[in-house]
């Protein structure tokens, strides 16, 4: 089999050149490339492409099969293409569209009872209430690490953007440990991966993501919840292939959803060193067979990388 591996920053859509986003895109790439491969799969991929979405377009007319790595905000575009010219292995592109706006999805995942922070209306933020409170701000489509911040509500009384809902969504901020989920999702079943570890700083304001650990135990409590979370979020959100969940584990033990990523993510470098499973061949067999069943997933080793 043909297989399209588009990672966007390797690919040549991150004009900007980011070092950080770099390196994550190539450990990716590399890690689904060496996967495919060792399954017997040919696999191609754009390189510093001067147009990324027409070499996907190219690419995959070519293909057997393919899967889109991209931002948020262009991942929509470009899994329309790769589903218009062949087996889409990752997150339906309706999927990829629920998912890119932050603030559909949270009010998609709390109306399905899913622990979510709790976004905070326009009128709050204007009067007293929002004084002592402290509030997340990020863009409502589309979401970085780098464009995340925390902002107390005094500040958010002399920042007018601050309430613009329109261009952001602004939630309660959840104390807690920054951990997520890697999770394969096929036709009729959800197969939790592992709980990983994330190491996010906070400098100034924002928040920055510098890489994570894999697995990562949080007690057998808690791993029952975020395991169990994970599979109602990708069935409610009708994720498929493989997708990365955010989470933040608050001091009671409680995991809230505050991200859902319908793409591979980083933590899937170290996802696969630790599984018996080679992931393409779970990626492979959500979209044209059957997953294993959990007990039959088993984690051995420890891996972890740093992005600073």
């Amino acid at each position: 089999m043909r297989v399209l591996v588009a990672e966007y920053a390797v690919g040549g859509g991150d004009k900007g050149k980011s070092a950080s986003l770099l390196r994550e895109g190539k450990a990716m790439l590399t890690t689904l490339r060496d996967s495919f491969e060792r399954q017997g799969n040919e696999v191609v991929y754009p390189m510093a492409e001067t147009d990324f979405e027409s070499a996907v377009d190219k690419l995959s007319k070519k293909s057997d099969a393919g899967i889109v790595i991209a931002p948020d905000e262009k991942l929509y575009e470009l899994t329309k293409i790769l589903e218009s010219n062949t087996a889409n292995l990752g997150c339906p592109s309706e999927c990829v569209k629920i998912c890119a706006d932050k603030m559909q999805t949270t009010k998609i995942l709390d109306n399905s009872g899913i622990p979510v922070p709790r976004i905070v209306p326009e009128e709050e933020m204007r009067d007293g209430r929002a004084q002592k409170a402290v509030y997340v701000k990020k863009p409502r489509y589309g979401c970085a690490s780098e464009s995340v911040f925390i902002v107390d509500g005094k500040q958010s009384q002399n920042d007018a953007s601050f309430v613009d809902n329109q261009g952001y969504i602004i939630t309660e901020f959840i104390k807690g440990e920054d951990i997520s989920s890697s999770v394969v999702a096929g036709g009729s079943s959800v197969l939790p991966l592992t709980i990983n570890k994330q190491f996010v700083v906070m400098r100034g304001k924002r928040l920055i993501y510098e890489g994570g650990s894999v697995p990562y135990s949080v007690g057998r409590d808690a791993e029952k919840a975020i395991l169990g979370i994970s599979k109602r979020v990708v069935t409610v959100l009708h994720c498929k292939g493989y997708a990365g969940i955010d989470f933040v584990l608050d001091d009671d033990g409680t995991p809230y959803v505050v991200d859902v990523n319908p793409r591979p993510t980083t933590s899937i470098v170290g996802t696969a060193k630790v599984i018996n499973y080679e992931v393409a061949d779970l990626i492979l067999s959500a979209k044209f067979g059957t997953l294993p069943l959990e007990e039959e997933l088993k984690i051995e080793g420890y891996f972890t990388l740093k992005l600073s």
